[in-house]
């Protein structure tokens, strides 16, 4: 009985497959937020860091698409280093919502995204590829332990979209960064359109806006790349 059903089932699976009712699943989609030509920028980026000491940390993970292909290309290059990984792994907190709202007059509704995750979730998504030595914070970039963050950055990926976790983001790990360390922030549209991307519109102009304070607060020269990355570099000469 159990293979004539079985059978059946196999057979119902088959037709399901041969008239593509199913093609949603089998088909690939392109799941990355960042086009191609960014992820190359990254993968670069860690290149040029390769040999300045320090750990990458990689701050705001989301579902953990863009830490594994981090990751895996630091093992594939032979490149041995720390990774750790920041998020609230519940998307942004009350504290950072009622800034954009209140003191930066959006209007958006920030309050369901990246709700849909869970810290355990992204380790388990991790060990799927074997990974398993990351290093997994859960938790807001603005309260983190400092305890808790590295004494030396090579490298940062400093992805969390609004105003104030980029501002204390970049206030926290820019003191930490070794000289010829990166770090790359993300959502800081130089232009205002990217193939059949137009921006992100005003809802997520915080990170620019924390980003260009920063650099003048500091003296630092804006630096854009691959239409919505900016970078800050401590140079090599640094003391």
């Amino acid at each position: 009985m159990k293979q004539i059903v079985r059978r059946i089932a196999a057979k119902g699976y088959r037709e399901l497959m041969l008239r593509g009712y199913l093609r949603n699943v089998w088909y690939p989609r392109y799941q990355f937020q960042y086009f191609p030509r960014q992820l190359c920028f990254l993968a670069d980026c860690l290149d040029r860091t390769a040999d300045v000491d320090g750990s990458v940390v990689e701050i705001g993970c989301a579902h953990g698409l863009t830490t594994t292909f981090l990751y895996e290309y630091l093992a594939d290059t032979g490149i041995l280093k720390e990774y750790i990984c920041i998020d609230t792994f519940s998307g942004f907190t009350s504290e950072d919502i009622s800034i954009e709202k209140k003191q930066r007059g959006k209007n958006h509704d920030y309050g369901w995204e990246f709700k849909n995750n869970n810290v355990e979730w992204f380790k388990e998504s991790l060990a799927r590829r074997h990974i398993t030595d990351i290093k997994v914070l859960k938790a807001d970039i603005s309260s983190l332990d400092d305890a808790l963050l590295p004494d030396r950055v090579s490298f940062c990926l400093l992805d969390v979209d609004l105003y104030q976790p980029v501002k204390v983001g970049l206030e926290r790990i820019f003191p930490r960064l070794s000289p010829g360390g990166i770090i790359v922030v993300d959502d800081c549209w130089s232009k205002s359109r990217h193939m059949w991307v137009d921006g992100v519109g005003e809802a997520y102009d915080g990170a620019m806006q924390a980003y260009k304070e920063f650099t003048a607060k500091q003296g630092l020269p804006q630096k854009f790349a691959e239409t919505k990355l900016a970078l800050i570099e401590r140079p090599k000469t640094s003391t």
